[in-house]
């Protein structure tokens, strides 16, 4: 057996992670304009001895940047704005080194060393 579960991700563009069933599926992403949010409904096995896995997915808008091994799931239009949420599935190696990166400032740039 199999059921559809619906998450719901925040559009603050933080990685967020939810768990899920082994063999998931996407079904459907949209935007909710009354609570300003993702729905994300997954088909997902029932059976209790398919393991769980950790997923974690950011939302971005039209013209963030995203890393290139982020991989686009989705996008979700808000109809009362001219304006789109773009869902990506963010790699478990990313997820981890995200933190770790030092932050660029432009100080610290020398166009010589390009």
């Amino acid at each position: 057996m199999k059921t559809i579960q619906k998450h719901t991700l925040l559009t603050d563009d933080k990685i967020q992670t939810i768990t899920l069933k082994q063999g998931f599926r996407i079904v459907r992403v949209e935007y909710l304009v009354t609570e300003k949010v993702i729905s994300l409904w997954v088909e997902s096995p029932l059976r209790a001895d398919i393991p769980a896995v950790q997923k974690s997915f950011v939302v971005k808008k039209t013209n963030q940047t995203v890393p290139e091994d982020y991989a686009h799931i989705h996008t979700a239009i808000d109809l009362l704005k001219p304006e789109a949420f773009h869902l990506f599935e963010v790699s478990s190696d990313q997820e981890h080194t995200l933190a770790s990166l030092p932050e660029w400032k432009a100080d610290n740039f020398d166009p010589r060393a390009a």
